[in-house]
């Protein structure tokens, strides 16, 4: 499942809402951390809703269920998501055990 990862695409629209956000007053509404996972879900105050989702190669099937969990609440393949950030690094995660590489990106949820 890793490496489904490194198809997803970065939203056109991804420098306007950065810049958005940044302006944005941000506040954290809950984070779910396992050894190779973590997701960190936010509102930007008026704009939308982020969910900062980082995974380690060393996912397991624990994990897999997480980013199953995901897709379920926003009802589309995480590649069809609106992927604002996304960042690939080849080199071990400091907080996850046993991997060598890991992927961070942001999915952006526009305020109804």
């Amino acid at each position: 499942m890793f490496e489904s990862f490194k198809n997803l695409k970065t939203s056109e629209r991804a420098g306007e809402i950065l810049k958005a956000i940044a302006k944005a007053d941000i506040t954290c509404n809950g984070r779910d951390y396992t050894a190779a996972s973590g997701v960190v879900t936010m509102t930007a105050r008026g704009i939308g809703n982020l969910v900062c989702v980082t995974v380690a190669d060393s996912m397991t099937e624990d994990e897999e269920k997480v980013m199953l969990g995901l897709e379920e609440r926003f009802g589309c393949a995480l590649g069809d998501a609106e992927i604002i950030l996304l960042e690939e690094c080849d080199w071990p995660h400091p907080r996850m055990k046993d991997s060598s590489r890991f992927i961070q990106f942001e999915i952006f949820e526009e305020c109804a």
